[in-house]
């Protein structure tokens, strides 16, 4: 007789986001990063990602946040009344303070939030996932050593799209769409040894449900 593994019943946790841009918010609407978070036991669709349509509207480098706490309060509201139990803020660093700690520390927050900084800027997480950024430049190229170490990570890429493909990129929405139809994986990304962020917001979305621990 086959003994049955017992019946274990995984609650979902909804969960929403604030993106400081175009780039991070065609990423986290996009189908193949909404079937990962399902996978983690996370609900999340496109009405619960919200562009914030820059960094100043969620940074300020005096941390005064009086002309914005209204405005992310209202977003953060939106989402929770739309079912989010979690919110997440994903922002870039880009050197914007002589600090790490202290830049995240400059961001509008509540308790509840979380935040998650793609140290130096979303496009280091493309140049640390090799596979992809490969099948994006039709080339199979050398994996790159420390992807968070180049000032600007989406001047890397455009180099690298010159060096392989003789063609420019005109812009960082495009870069990220055709990334993602290169198959762009944030656990690629997060599994390279020298981009932490990556690694930090993949194990930070994996401990937000703790039915996640029985797998």
């Amino acid at each position: 007789m086959v003994k049955q593994r017992p019946w274990r019943w995984c609650s979902v946790v909804t969960v929403g986001f604030i993106a400081e841009g175009d780039s991070e918010t065609i990423l986290l609407k996009d189908d193949s990063f909404t079937n990962f978070l399902a996978s983690l036991n996370i609900s999340c669709n496109k009405d619960l990602v919200i562009n914030a349509q820059g960094k100043n509207n969620l940074y300020n480098p005096n941390a005064d946040f009086n002309t914005i706490e209204r405005k992310v309060n209202g977003w953060i509201q939106l989402l929770q009344d739309k079912g989010a139990g979690i919110i997440i803020f994903l922002i870039d660093f880009d050197n914007s303070d002589p600090c790490f700690t202290q830049f995240k520390s400059k961001i509008f927050h509540t308790k509840d939030n979380h935040i998650v900084i793609a140290k130096q800027a979303l496009e280091a997480w493309y140049l640390a996932d090799h596979k992809s950024l490969s099948n994006y430049l039709q080339k199979k190229i050398n994996e790159i050593l420390q992807p968070e170490s180049f000032l600007v990570p989406f001047d890397e890429i455009k180099a690298l799209k010159l060096q392989y493909q003789q063609r420019g990129i005109s812009d960082k929405k495009f870069l990220t769409k055709d990334m993602i139809k290169s198959g762009f994986s944030l656990a690629n990304a997060a599994s390279h040894s020298e981009c932490p962020s990556a690694l930090y917001f993949y194990t930070k979305l994996k401990s937000l449900n703790p039915a996640n621990t029985n797998f």
